[in-house]
């Protein structure tokens, strides 16, 4: 025969049916359950979190440094041609023009002068006279240049053979030491330049069409009245 059950005491009951109250009551866990940093958390919180700095824009790329222009070569005695060429208005032309002419006949052992720098300048007006009058008898005689032009072109060739005669005259009077015709000569070629000019600036309906040749040939004639002043030879 077994013996009864004792039953438990009221305390002991009564936690029980605490316990089992409590389970019946509790949600279950989530099948899941996931582990958020703080990083995380501030990310998907809808809260914007600290933006990252902007990267840095790279800086352009350094320019190549530009060649260092070339030098112009100048004849034996460059030093009294660059040393007369700083005295005109228009130095560079001076020095570049007087490089593309020929350099004289020079002694042994003797070196370039005043008179033949300034023979030099006067090559370079004299070459680009004959290049400006071959220009203007080209348009006088094409067909389609204006017909009001041909006159004012036939003028600029005849002002443009009056340049050579004149600086004919010029190397001349160098030679003969003849300062004052030398410098008459000189002015005279100036004033050749404009008298082209002259006759287009008269009828306004033209265009001036020997205007770069006249200007270049202004800027070299000025050249040379300034290199026979410095040296004494006007």
């Amino acid at each position: 025969m077994h013996a009864a059950m004792t039953p438990p005491s009221p305390p002991l009951l009564a936690c029980l049916l605490t316990l089992l109250l409590a389970a019946a009551v509790a949600p279950p866990p989530s099948a899941t359950a996931y582990c958020v940093s703080k990083k995380d958390g501030a990310a998907h919180s809808g809260k914007p979190g600290k933006p990252s700095p902007a990267a840095k824009p790279k800086p352009p790329p350094a320019k190549p440094t530009p060649a260092p222009p070339k030098p112009i070569p100048l004849p034996p005695g460059a030093d009294i041609v660059r040393s007369l060429c700083l005295k005109t208005d228009y130095p560079d032309l001076c020095m570049s023009s007087i490089s593309k002419q020929p350099p004289p006949p020079l002694a042994a052992g003797k070196r370039l002068e005043a008179a033949g720098v300034l023979r030099l300048a006067m090559g370079a007006v004299r070459a680009k006279a004959a290049e400006a009058k071959a220009k203007a008898a080209a348009l006088a005689a094409d067909p389609k240049t204006q017909p009001l032009a041909r006159g004012p072109l036939h003028d600029c060739v005849e002002s443009y053979d009056d340049i050579a005669y004149s600086l004919d005259q010029a190397d001349k009077a160098i030679a003969a030491g003849d300062r004052d015709t030398t410098g008459t000569m000189l002015d005279t070629v100036r004033t050749d330049v404009d008298t082209c000019d002259q006759g287009f600036e008269e009828r306004s309906e033209l265009t001036p069409v020997m205007a770069k040749y006249d200007a270049e040939l202004a800027k070299l004639a000025s050249n040379c009245l300034a290199i026979a002043t410095a040296a004494g030879l006007r």
